[in-house]
């Protein structure tokens, strides 16, 4: 099997197709919405901002699991187009500028993948999965503030006073969003962890000036470790521009969607003179506090069909590189689970299907992305020391600095290795055939058609809908 995913041909088309109302029209709403109208599904998508500010800010990396998803809806050619390849990550001390090593990603492995590592902009990765949306016939509304779900009665009503109904409701509009309070029943801002996330965009006619400037064209990623401090930075716009993320003490509020207002020699004290330069030509950054929150038991309400996804339902630390794949795998099996809808009974028990599938996965990523910015941000003492002592050691032998690191770190790197290689839509398929099927056939045995369940009604969506073109446009290569 090559490196990129062999897969091909349209996706399985419900024989039932309903409504889907997505609250949210970011990186989490528009997958969710495109992987949806491939399966045959009908979608509106509302946005409370303009186009222009959901694009976002910053830089996004696009690991394989992510981008194999990609492939696998046809969009190989224009990421391609948006994204650079990378294969290395460079180590360093962050106060001293000393050079702890590099790794270099192993070829077995991201083969084994069917994806590949890419480096992109948040706003290039968003208008490649808007056009894709558009052009497959979901509808997107801007400046539609959602400013009350009725869970219950399928509907959500807009700061307008227009009121929207649909078959299920998709909570997309993030951790503070108004999705995950109305399924929790509560707000719920997370615990503070004393970091955030800084994150800018220094432009080409700075970055060439740099002596470092040779690796970043390389298309390396940048890594700096520093006590209580890391920056991870790495090139985008065609090797252009360099985009960086700064993590340190957190001493104010800050949220994605907030306008860039940080100047970054603020923040970057202690940043070895040797980088300082730079950060005085980056332009100004969004900060973004790092909270944890706790893991939900439920992602779906209890009063009707709405489900939380992406950060709605599992907020992960800013800038890390699962944030953005988890969301995308989120629209992905759900889409999945639901190509396989033939009757509105079924509905419920889907979504319960896409929590059981999606939990597990999203925990025990989101704990090594934990993990991994306490690896980088270590305070100056025994941990940091020995982290610091193996990868120079491995670096002097001329080998992978990460490999050789022992116990927790090395723990980490294998688990890296398998959410690279997983395929949530592999996964959706499968629970189809083992779970999803056997109930179906269960049902039938028991005389448990459709004439004896209860009926869900189809609720009022069709005047949105009147501008949709129903057939499907081929996204696939």
């Amino acid at each position: 099997m090559s490196a990129e995913s062999t897969k091909s041909g349209p996706p399985l088309k419900t024989s039932h197709p309903i409504t889907f109302l997505i609250i949210g029209g970011g990186i989490a709403g528009l997958s969710t919405a495109l992987a949806l109208r491939r399966v045959g599904h009908y979608v509106l998508v509302l946005e409370r901002k303009s186009r222009d500010v959901a694009r976002g800010h910053g830089g996004v990396r696009l690991p394989p699991n992510l981008t194999k998803i990609l492939f696998h809806w046809g969009l190989k050619p224009a990421l391609m187009q948006r994204a650079l390849v990378t294969h290395t990550m460079l180590f360093m001390r962050y106060e001293s500028g000393e050079d702890l090593g590099e790794h270099v990603w192993d070829k077995g492995m991201l083969k084994e993948t069917r994806g590949i590592y890419m480096l992109c902009t948040h706003d290039d990765l968003y208008g490649l999965l808007y056009e894709a949306a558009v052009s497959s016939g979901a509808q997107i509304r801007y400046d539609a503030n959602v400013v009350s779900i009725n869970s219950e009665e399928r509907e959500v009503t807009l700061q307008s006073g227009e009121k929207i109904n649909a078959d299920v409701l998709v909570g997309a509009d993030g951790e503070f969003g108004l999705s995950r309070s109305t399924v929790i029943g509560q707000d719920g801002f997370g615990t503070p962890t004393g970091l955030a996330m800084y994150d800018t965009i220094i432009s080409s006619e700075h970055v060439t000036k740099h002596a470092n400037a040779s690796t970043w064209k390389d298309h390396g990623i940048f890594t700096a470790f520093g006590s209580g401090r890391a920056i991870v930075a790495y090139p985008v716009h065609g090797t252009d521009d360099l985009a960086m993320q700064f993590y340190g003490p957190d001493d104010n509020e800050g949220q994605y969607g907030d306008e860039p207002s940080v100047d970054m020699p603020e923040v970057t004290v202690q940043l070895c003179d040797h980088f300082q330069p730079l950060m005085k030509l980056a332009r100004k950054a969004v900060r973004v506090s790092i909270r944890d929150h706790s893991d939900l038991d439920e992602w779906i309400s209890d009063d009707g069909p709405l489900v939380l996804i992406g950060e709605a339902a599992h907020p992960f630390p800013p800038g890390t590189i699962q944030a953005t794949a988890m969301a995308v795998e989120d629209g992905a099996v759900l889409a999945r689970v639901f190509s396989h809808l033939s009757e509105d009974r079924q509905i419920d028990s889907f979504l319960y299907a896409f929590q059981e599938l999606r939990q597990p996965r999203t925990r025990s990523v989101r704990a090594g992305e934990f993990g991994n910015i306490f690896f980088m941000t270590l305070e100056d003492g025994e941990d940091a020391r020995q982290r610091d002592d193996s990868m120079r050691a491995m670096a002097a032998k001329g080998t992978n600095v990460l490999e050789g690191l022992g116990g927790d770190v090395s723990r980490l790197w294998d688990e890296i290795r398998t959410i690279f290689g997983y395929d949530c839509e592999d996964e959706a398929d499968d629970w189809w055939v083992q779970w999803g099927m056997l109930r179906e056939r269960a049902l039938k045995r028991n005389n448990v058609d459709a004439g004896q369940m209860p009926a869900t009604p189809l609720l009022d969506f069709s005047s949105l809908m009147s501008s949709v073109q129903v057939t499907e446009t081929a996204q696939e290569e």
